[in-house]
């Protein structure tokens, strides 16, 4: 009787663990995975604007500080509401050049943007979401004000970590009229991204905007050029996050999973035999 109960225990608990298993994967696990309420993360770049100057025709040169801070304010229907605080500094003098603030909604699992939330509508990717593909995504473009394509380009090593490298490459944008003159004007947007393809988390992205306007017969003239690259500070704190949710991710979803589906089914096996035992 004490081996049939002992053959029984086994049994149960091997089956409780591979419905555990199943219910973690399913169930529990992806709700832990959505982007948190609380969510927060700051970003900090190096780069330079090219600015038309009026009396001698030429593009002037000023080097840039630029903070992305992202700061959860809530959640409505499941969708996180993000603020968006950017500032822009002269790098040489600190000066405060621009501030940006605005709120928008974002699908927590996607990382999809969703419009009708907060105060600013968008479309397209926020970021890319976990379990990357070497795919095409649509993804917003601040500049251009819409959402633009990412092209997967390539995968490689970066800081000792496997990426997928995306491009945004897109040239005569529509981009409004020039001030003072009303010509029309267009814009280029270049943008590379390295993100780490197991947690989502870009590692490294750089941005060249360039609006131009026809000045003289010919080519549009370039007017406005916007450089902007992560600071080695923010790309080692990046490669960190990757490297940590990447491990998180795997040891939750799959190597766990499937540890605890073996180890159950070890316990069911063994159980089924020691009953099969006890009875001969």
């Amino acid at each position: 009787m004490r081996l049939k109960g002992w053959s029984l225990g086994l049994t149960t608990f091997g089956l409780a663990l591979v419905v555990f298993a199943l219910v973690w994967l399913l169930a529990i696990f992806p709700a832990m995975a959505k982007l948190p309420a609380d969510y927060e993360q700051e970003y900090t770049f190096d780069g330079s604007i090219l600015q038309l100057n009026s009396e001698t025709m030429s593009l002037d040169e000023i080097p840039t500080d630029i903070v992305r801070l992202l700061t959860a304010t809530g959640t409505e229907d499941d969708v996180l509401l993000l603020q968006q605080d950017i500032n822009i500094y002269h790098a040489e003098a600190g000066i405060l050049l621009t501030s940006t603030s605005e709120v928008y909604g974002l699908d927590r699992t996607t990382r999809e943007n969703v419009a009708g939330y907060g105060n600013m509508d968008r479309s397209g990717q926020f970021t890319f979401p976990a379990g990357v593909e070497q795919e095409t995504y649509s993804f917003w473009s601040s500049s251009a004000m819409t959402a633009l394509p990412a092209n997967f380009v390539s995968e490689e090593t970066f800081h000792g970590i496997t990426v997928y490298n995306f491009k945004i490459d897109l040239s005569d944008l529509p981009a409004g009229t020039m001030e003072g003159t009303g010509l029309p004007q267009t814009m280029d947007v270049l943008t590379e991204i390295k993100v780490e393809p197991v947690s989502g988390v870009p590692v490294y992205t750089t941005t060249t905007t360039t609006v131009k306007a026809p000045l003289m017969p010919g080519d549009p003239t370039p007017i406005y050029v916007n450089s902007m690259a992560f600071t080695s500070e923010t790309i080692d704190e990046m490669v960190d996050l990757a490297e940590s949710s990447r491990s998180l991710i795997l040891w939750a979803s799959f190597y766990g999973f499937w540890i605890a589906i073996g180890v159950g089914a070890a316990l069911v096996v063994t159980g089924v035999v020691k009953a099969i035992r006890s009875k001969e």
